[in-house]
């Protein structure tokens, strides 16, 4: 029997049975539409994709980092005296400018004092000038010893040394004098004061701490073991939370540590990219690289415990294919699973897939 006619059939026993106003609301009851008919009707599940690769890989060993300043100085005084004044913490400095001004009042009497010195002694040499040239004249005549003539040269030749020595402190209070300012030696923050304002400060003490913010590096320790895979220049992936940088490495420090069997490494960092203080992850190589399967991060779903990515068939379906992780390097991550490289795996849109759904492959600019 057709579906019209089981219709009919029912309207008619239906009417008999509750009458005219049955019938009326029985016609105004919606017809459903079958199932296949609305299913057809719902849009294909829009998704990005990106192509499965072969490539090099190493086995990693993730350690913790820091970025630091490569210059982080503590400014000590060169000089003993009270402090008249000192930049405030949260001061940003040029190469040069001042940080801390001390008082300069007991150096400048010792500059007069030296000056004097220098004045008097040069005054000395050239009365003993000229004596050792009269003294000179006598000798010819033979009116005078050999040996009186000889005390007068060598009286001068003291004199002189005397004139030396008194420009030279001259010169040591000028430089005090200089350094009674104390300047910043790279561009950077005052990030503490170790002394106040009217406080004594002897020649050594620290003033202030200065950091640069602009020049910095990531140091990490590494294992020894590790460390004849590591050479400067080799690039290592870093990340600092959802942020991951390949960077190179500066420097490793060839000395170990007796305790924790580990070395100092430097590696570079952009300028500016992340505060100084900042705990990183620093992926070590533990191996030589080797060719893996690898897919982007993006495409690899991470739920109840099980790793997943959906593949896009042939057909135009997904597939749910499981999945175990292992290197990673850069945006791609290693996986093991029945994928092989040019298999398309999903990097957006498969949030709220099923396997076997049609889906509809689009760029990524028609998915914003």
């Amino acid at each position: 029997m057709t579906l019209s006619a089981v219709l009919h059939n029912g309207i008619n026993k239906f009417t008999r049975a509750s009458g005219k106003a049955g019938l009326l609301l029985l016609l105004a009851l919606p017809v459903a539409a079958p199932m296949g008919a609305q299913a057809q009707d719902m849009p294909k599940p829009r998704v990005v994709v990106e192509k499965v690769v072969s490539t090099e890989m190493a086995p990693t060993l993730t350690v913790p980092g820091s970025v630091i300043s490569m210059h982080d100085s503590r400014l000590a005084a060169e000089t003993s005296a009270t402090v008249d004044w000192v930049a405030e913490v949260g001061t940003q400095v040029k190469q040069g400018d001042p940080v801390a001004r001390l008082n300069t009042r007991l150096l400048t009497l010792d500059l007069t004092n030296r000056e004097a010195d220098i004045k008097s002694a040069e005054a000395q040499i050239t009365f003993r000038q000229k004596e050792v040239a009269r003294l000179a004249t006598l000798l010819k005549r033979d009116n005078i010893s050999e040996a009186r003539y000889d005390e007068a040269v060598s009286a001068l030749d003291v004199l002189k040394q005397q004139l030396e020595q008194a420009k030279a402190e001259r010169d040591r209070t000028k430089y005090l004098l200089d350094k009674s300012v104390i300047r910043a030696p790279v561009p950077g923050w005052v990030v503490e004061r170790f002394i106040s304002v009217g406080e004594y400060v002897s020649a050594g003490s620290e003033v202030v701490r200065l950091v640069d913010t602009k020049e910095t590096e990531i140091t990490a320790q590494a294992p020894l073991a590790l460390v004849k895979g590591l050479k400067a220049g080799m690039n290592i992936t870093v990340t600092n939370g959802t942020e991951r940088i390949a960077t190179p490495i500066r420097a490793i420090i060839p000395v170990g540590d007796n305790v924790s069997r580990m070395v100092e490494i430097r590696l570079e960092i952009p300028e500016n990219l992340w505060i100084i203080g900042s705990a990183v992850r620093v992926n070590l190589p533990k191996d030589l690289p080797r060719t893996v399967t690898a897919i982007p991060r993006d495409a690899l779903i991470v739920r109840a415990g099980r790793n997943y990515v959906f593949r896009v068939n042939d057909e135009g379906k997904s597939e749910n294919v499981a999945v175990n992780t292992g290197a990673v390097e850069d945006n791609l991550i290693e996986v093991q699973g029945n994928l092989k490289a040019g298999d398309r795996v999903i990097i957006r849109g498969g949030e709220t897939l099923r396997a076997g759904q049609d889906v509809e492959v689009v760029s990524g600019s028609d998915l914003s």
